[in-house]
């Protein structure tokens, strides 16, 4: 039995403004399942691409770039983090873990089919330099300078270093790398200006990056006044021109013959025991109103005959007897390094010869410019005078004393 016609005609009107709702509900739904699932072939998950670094900065921002060819729920897990968002393309910056992690990537699609990606991402420390240097110094001392940049075991792996330089007021120096630090040896000449100098150390490491570490040193003056001497004019007569040619030649083939690794590898030792009788550095007048010339080693007074040893390992660059330094002795120690021994009385070693620590190179006399039996002793770097007695129970000069069998 059909209803009045009034109702019939509200079911109609109805039916008229539901039918575009439902037909919009349709066509969203195949739409949406379009773009969720029907973009990717039937049967295959989506396609990911991943851009992200293999090797990266411990405790810097590791950028990864996720693209997937369906939006798709995406999953980024790295260490202990996971990222999720439904996307096509996902941007994501994550701090770099030391060492080596994985990094997985997931996309589901609407239909449910799932990609997977992984890579390793190794991460490492970056270089933490150090500089070790002694803050003051005085004018004829020798500056040893260390830059290391690693052996934080808190911080491992670390970043390949490619280069590592010193630097003194901008000019660029010499040294010997080993392992992972370099180490300079400087001399002060004794006419140096007193006042700062900067030391800057820079590891370079694999990536081109630079770090930086920076010191400053203090040169002070010369601590002793001008000694007036007589010396008899009898004993100044061994001084002459010639004299003074030959020596300046023969020291100067000798700095140029010194190797540049060190042949040492014990600390220094006194060449005698004996009485210290003239000071390194002492500005000094042979007579009056005369030039001032400066005392370039220590004197040591003994009795005439008694041995001479070297004071570290090296090789016999200079024996033989000469006018002004008398019976001289001139030892190779390497890295710029030569000890030298003056007025000897007869010579234990020749030209060539390879002598260890301690060996007898020679006996204390008093040829040449002496006024009594003593060794003048010196220890030069790169030619240039330093304090002798600085080296002693050292490896290195201007640190603290390093024993036999401990780390330099």
């Amino acid at each position: 039995m059909k209803g009045p016609p009034a109702a019939a005609a509200e079911r109609a009107n109805r039916w008229r403004r539901t039918l575009p709702l439902v037909v919009v509900g349709a066509i969203l739904s195949v739409v949406v399942g379009f773009v969720l699932g029907s973009a990717a072939p039937p049967g295959e998950p989506p396609r990911i691409f991943v851009e992200a670094p293999e090797i990266a900065v411990a405790g810097r921002p590791l950028d990864v770039f996720v693209s997937v060819d369906v939006p798709a729920t995406v999953r980024v897990r790295y260490a202990d983090t996971t990222i999720e968002e439904v996307t096509q393309d996902l941007r994501v910056s994550l701090l770099a873990e030391a060492g080596t992690w994985a990094l997985e990537v997931e996309a589901e699609d609407g239909a449910g089919r799932v990609a997977h990606e992984a890579l390793s991402v190794r991460a490492a420390w970056p270089p933490a330099p150090r500089l070790t240097v002694s803050e003051r110094l005085t004018v004829g001392d020798a500056l040893t300078l260390r830059l290391a940049w690693h052996g934080d075991p808190t911080r491992v792996p670390m970043i390949p270093v490619s280069d590592a330089f010193l630097e003194l007021d901008g000019r660029r120096l010499e040294g010997v790398v080993r392992g992972d630090d370099l180490t300079v040896l400087l001399p002060v000449p004794l006419q140096s200006e007193p006042g700062a100098r900067t030391v800057r150390g820079v590891v370079i490491d694999a990536f081109g990056d630079e770090h930086e570490v920076l010191k400053v040193v203090t040169v002070e003056a010369n601590p002793y006044p001008v000694q007036e001497l007589n010396v008899a004019a009898s004993t100044l007569a061994v001084v002459t021109p010639a004299g003074r040619e030959l020596e300046a030649e023969t020291l100067e083939r000798a700095f140029a013959a010194v190797g540049p690794e060190p042949r040492w590898a014990r600390t220094f030792v006194l060449p005698l025991e004996g009485r210290a009788t003239s000071a390194f550095g002492l500005p000094r007048r042979y007579a009056p109103g005369g030039p001032v010339s400066y005392h370039l080693g220590t004197d040591i007074a003994a009795p005439t005959g008694t041995p001479i040893h070297a004071t570290n390992d090296g090789v016999v660059r200079v024996a033989g007897m000469y006018p002004i330094k008398g019976g001289l002795v001139i030892l190779d120690h390497g890295f710029g390094v030569s000890s030298l021994y003056f007025h000897q009385s007869a010579l234990a070693v020749a030209e060539g010869d390879v002598v260890e620590r301690g060996d007898v190179i020679g006996f204390v006399g008093s040829t040449g410019l002496s006024t009594g039996p003593h060794l003048h002793w010196e220890m030069r770097v790169d030619g240039v005078p330093t304090a002798p007695l600085a080296w002693v129970d050292r490896r290195w000069p201007g640190g603290p004393i390093e024993r036999d069998g401990e780390d330099p």
